[in-house]
C-alpha cells in the first residue's frame, strides 16, 4: 500500500523536531563559550561533575527501571559485532592509505568510538521516551566499556605505549559510569529494592546530566582542527555515522531483531565521535588534532545522519 506524501512529511517533521533541540543545546554551548560566558576552568570542572555524579545516576536509574528480559543476547550482539567489524575495516583502510603509529590508532578509534553517554542517552530519552532509556541504558554501559577498552588497546599497540595499558584499563573499570552499570545490573538481576525517597533523589540528580552535558559538549568543541585533517576526519565520519549503524541494521535483520527493538542500538552506534577520543589520543600517544577534528565534524554531520537512520528504521 502506498504511503501518502503528507504522512511522510509528518514523519520527517516529527523526527526533525525531536532531534533539533538536542543539537540546538550543543550550539548554545558553542555560543556561550565563544561569548566568554563559559571559561575553560568552569567547563573542565563541570565536565568532571557530570562524569562523577549525574551521568552515572542517569545510567543506574535507567537500568533499575528496566526489565532485564527486554535486552536479549541478540540486542547486545547487534551493538558489539558491528563495532568489532568497523574496528577491523578502519584498521585495514588506515594501513591502505598510509597511516602509521599514533595517527593510525587515532583514525581507528574515532571510527567506532561514539558519544553514547551524552548524545546517545539524550536521543534515547527524548526520541524514545522512558522506554527507550530503560532499554538503552544497559547497552550504553556495555558500549562505554567496550569502546574504551578497544580504543586503549588500539592506541597502545600502534603507539608502542604498552606499559600504560594496565593503568588505563584499571581506570575504566573503576570509572563511575562502569561501576554504575555493573551495580545497576547486579541489583536488577537480584531484584534488590530501592526506597522510594532514594530513587526520587537520584532521579532529580540524574535529570541534571543531559542538558548540562550537551551544553558542555558544545563549549568543548574546536572548529579549527577540522581543516587540519579534513580528509581523514571525513572518512572516519563516514565509517562512524553511516557504515557502523548500517552494519547494525543488517545484523539485526539477520538475527531476527525487529527494527523498533533494534533502534536503541542503531541510535547509539550512529552517535558522533566521543570527546574522550581526544583525551585518549593525548594520553596514549595518538594524534589529538585528528581526534579533535573528527569529534567536531562528526557532531556537525550527525543530525542529518540521525534523521536518515531513524526515518529508515521507523
Amino acid at each position: 500500500m502506498d504511503i501518502h506524501p503528507c504522512e511522510c512529511y509528518r514523519k520527517d517533521m516529527a523526527v526533525i523536531e525531536t532531534i533539533a533541540p538536542i543539537f540546538l543545546i550543543i550550539i548554545f554551548g558553542v555560543v556561550l563559550e565563544r561569548r566568554g560566558f563559559l571559561k575553560s576552568p568552569f567547563i573542565e570542572e563541570a565536565n568532571r561533575f557530570v562524569y562523577l555524579f549525574p551521568l552515572p545516576l542517569l545510567i543506574f536509574t535507567g537500568i533499575m527501571k528496566s526489565n532485564i528480559q527486554d535486552v536479549t543476547a541478540s540486542h547486545i550482539a547487534a551493538a558489539i559485532v558491528p563495532t568489532l567489524m568497523i574496528l577491523g575495516i578502519a584498521f585495514g583502510i588506515g594501513l591502505a592509505i598510509g597511516l602509521r603509529n599514533g595517527k593510525l590508532g587515532s583514525f581507528v578509534q574515532i571510527s567506532f568510538h561514539g558519544n553514547v553517554s551524552y548524545v546517545g542517552l539524550a536521543l534515547l530519552l527524548y526520541m524514545l521516551g522512558e522506554d527507550g532509556l530503560r532499554r538503552g541504558s544497559i547497552l550504553v554501559g556495555i558500549l562505554i566499556f567496550l569502546n574504551n577498552v578497544l580504543a586503549i588497546t588500539v592506541l597502545a599497540w600502534t603507539s608502542k605505549r604498552h606499559g600504560s595499558v594496565g593503568k588505563a584499563l584499571l581506570s575504566i573499570v573503576t570509572s563511575p559510569v562502569i561501576m554504575a552499570t555493573f551495580l545497576g545490573l547486579t541489583m536488577l538481576y537480584l531484584a534488590v529494592p530501592i526506597p522510594g525517597v532514594a530513587m526520587k533523589t537520584m532521579l532529580i540528580m540524574a535529570n541534571i546530566a543531559l542538558p548540562l552535558a550537551l551544553t558542555l559538549m558544545g563549549a568543548s568543541m574546536s572548529m579549527g582542527t577540522i581543516w587540519q585533517n579534513l580528509k581523514f576526519s571525513a572518512l572516519s565520519a563516514a565509517l562512524k555515522l553511516v557504515l557502523l549503524p548500517g552494519i547494525a541494521l543488517a545484523f539485526s535483520s539477520i538475527a531476527d531483531v525487529p527494527p523498533r527493538a533494534a533502534l536503541p542500538a542503531i541510535i547509539l552506534l550512529a552517535t558522533p565521535t566521543a570527546i574522550s577520543t581526544y583525551v585518549l589520543a593525548r594520553e596514549m600517544g595518538g594524534d589529538e588534532n585528528l581526534a579533535s577534528g573528527s569529534v567536531t565534524l562528526s557532531t556537525l554531520l550527525s543530525p542529518f545522519v540521525f534523521v536518515l537512520w531513524i526515518w529508515a528504521v521507523q
